[in-house]
């Protein structure tokens, strides 16, 4: 049977865990909301442990929202913490590894979307990261690790955004980005992708056309399938600020005409 594609806002409160090595897995946005172009998750891991998988046929990005530990692709070891993101190229087997007191939790999003059997468990490699010759094969896309605090703010009215993973760092399907919202409400608009929200701070309000659905608040997620005209309101007195996902890539400013 399918399922109707349309706007969606939950909270990750609302959203049955899923017990996994370690720690526990949210699937915030994913098939069962009709998605077709990228789903995401959180985690959450415990002290000391780690959690290994692989995929083939869907590129994947994360986002450390607390704690610290390793992201290990393909035997090499990103060291992480808050505000940091990783793409993991399609294929490549990874580890997320909790190496602190507190719990390691991470908003991830894959594009394409597959199906949750074809998560497969993988054996942990070698760090290798020490060594000169680490790298994937040369032909390969290789990870990257991308720090936000790093990356110069786009402005885009009041609102700013900064783009961590895109086709600029060799993720084909997916663009990664956190974004700023001040007081107020920006109009109306749709874009030409698919996108998956998930509020990081703030409190604010939902509009689907011309119409309030919802408030958001820190765990809020939305989904967006192309076209929608949508807008988030923050209604706060401090800034609103949010990590999202859409495929197919592009810059967060594609818009699609009024007319559409």
């Amino acid at each position: 049977m399918s399922v109707q594609q349309r706007a969606r806002l939950r909270h990750q409160s609302e959203i049955s865990g899923l017990p996994v090595e370690g720690g526990t897995l949210q699937w915030l946005v994913d098939r069962d909301l009709g998605v077709q172009h990228v789903m995401a998750y959180r985690l959450r891991l415990d002290s000391d442990s780690a959690l290994s998988h692989v995929h083939s046929g869907a590129e994947e990005v994360l986002y450390v929202l607390e704690g610290r530990g390793e992201i290990q692709v393909e035997g090499m070891t990103h060291h992480v913490g808050p505000g940091q993101a990783v793409f993991i190229p399609d294929g490549a087997e990874h580890t997320y590894v909790n190496t602190g007191a507190p719990p390691l939790t991470l908003v991830g999003a894959m594009a394409p979307p597959i199906a949750l059997d074809e998560i497969l468990p993988a054996m942990p490699r070698l760090d290798l990261s020490g060594l000169a010759s680490a790298s994937l094969n040369e032909t390969a896309v290789a990870p990257r690790m991308m720090d936000e605090r790093q990356v110069t703010p786009t402005l885009m009215g009041e609102r700013s955004f900064r783009v961590l993973v895109s086709p600029d760092v060799g993720c084909r399907q997916m663009t990664q980005f956190t974004g700023v919202i001040p007081t107020g409400r920006a109009p109306l608009h749709a874009h030409p992708h698919e996108e998956a929200v998930y509020i990081l701070a703030g409190t604010g309000r939902l509009w689907i056309e011309d119409q309030p659905v919802g408030d958001l608040r820190s765990g809020s997620v939305v989904f967006f399938p192309i076209g929608v005209r949508h807008t988030l309101e923050n209604t706060g007195r401090d800034d609103m600020k949010v990590l999202g996902a859409f495929s197919p890539a592009g810059s967060p400013e594609a818009k699609l005409p009024p007319s559409h």
